[in-house]
């Protein structure tokens, strides 16, 4: 009777731990974008969305105190809130110059980078001390951001690449359980182009650039940011499934077929929003089924994470309106979609 007791226990103690795995592995497929600054607030509201999984920019050089030392505190805070609540965290490296920074007077949005001006030995240590410091505790690393686009990297391709294999390399002798992401490149929501994608020259800027940082097979993980529309709206000629299925033909050109894919940023207008005379007429309810659409085409296609733009509307052009809840803090209907991917 005794045995009989101790093996039905043990039996419902498995089944727990498989159903709480299983759990596990289904949140770490939703992800979402947050920051510093705003993820104590926000992390009510990502618990609640049965998020496994957390993105936040890292401006490496506002953790530099001096030379080789650095005050984590504010990193440490983050990572601590996500640990106690089960969930992961992606940094994404970007760089950030002060002198650049102030001339802008650190205003929402892209910071020119001078690549000439970053020190290469230092930024390497930076993410040795990272990586040592999060060893083993399922932290995930991006180094920089849609590096095709002027907005974020003013660099050459050649620079990026030699920061990428470094940033790679040193990474992953640290911590070799990490993963490491390239930078995904901008998709070209912003652009309005009546011909195609942009342009035959922009198509072949975006792909150059891929297919180098493919040629590298530096990373674990292939990165993808899709603004596209599922369905209603062909902008530059091209859907979400289309863009990402672009993605998927690169891949196998590359020998990188089995690569797992991370969409790290998407989402959907919730207002009628202007782009260059191009007029993404979004809403509440499409916003909800344009999510909807996205993510069963995302998985469908094998995406492993898709991570959401943002949690709450914010003052920016184009992106703002795409968050879950409005700047007060209340639903839309794609807070509910996006909680239905959670179940």
């Amino acid at each position: 009777m005794i045995r009989m007791s101790t093996l039905l226990i043990g039996m419902m103690l498995l089944s727990f731990i498989l159903a709480f795995n299983a759990h596990a592995e289904g949140a770490r497929c939703l992800g979402i974008n947050t920051t510093f600054p705003t993820f104590r607030e926000e992390i009510k509201y990502i618990e609640e969305l049965g998020v496994g999984t957390i993105r936040v920019p890292l401006q490496w050089q506002l953790v530099k105190t001096h030379p080789g030392e650095y005050d984590w505190s504010t990193v440490d805070r983050v990572f601590k809130m996500a640990q106690t609540k089960h969930i992961e965290v992606l940094f994404a490296i970007r760089t950030h110059f002060r002198e650049e920074a102030k001339k802008r007077k650190q205003k929402r949005g892209a910071i020119e980078i001078s690549p000439e001006s970053l020190n290469k030995k230092e930024w390497v240590h930076f993410l040795e001390a990272l990586a040592n410091r999060y060893r083993r505790q399922e932290v995930n690393y991006e180094i920089e951001n849609e590096v095709n686009e002027g907005a974020f990297w003013k660099g050459t391709l050649e620079q990026y690449l030699e920061l990428l294999k470094a940033g790679y390399d040193v990474i992953k002798k640290a911590d070799p359980n990490a993963k490491v992401l390239p930078s995904a490149m901008g998709c070209g929501i912003l652009q309005n182009s009546q011909s195609g994608w942009v342009g035959e020259k922009a198509w072949k800027w975006h792909d150059g650039w891929l297919k180098q940082i493919f040629s590298t097979k530096k990373f674990d993980v292939v990165n993808v940011h899709n603004y596209y529309f599922p369905s209603d709206i062909t902008a530059n000629g091209l859907t979400f499934r289309s863009y990402l299925q672009h993605i998927h033909d690169l891949m196998k050109e590359s020998g990188l077929g089995d690569r797992p894919i991370w969409i790290t940023e998407t989402g959907f207008v919730s207002l009628p929003t202007d782009v260059s005379g191009r007029v993404d007429n979004g809403s509440y309810e499409k916003q909800a089924a344009w999510l909807t659409e996205a993510y069963q085409q995302a998985f469908e296609l094998g995406a492993e994470r898709v991570y959401w733009l943002l949690l709450r509307d914010r003052k920016e052009a184009y992106f703002g309106s795409m968050g879950l809840v409005d700047a007060k803090g209340d639903p839309r209907p794609s807070w509910n979609a996006f909680r239905h991917f959670a179940k």
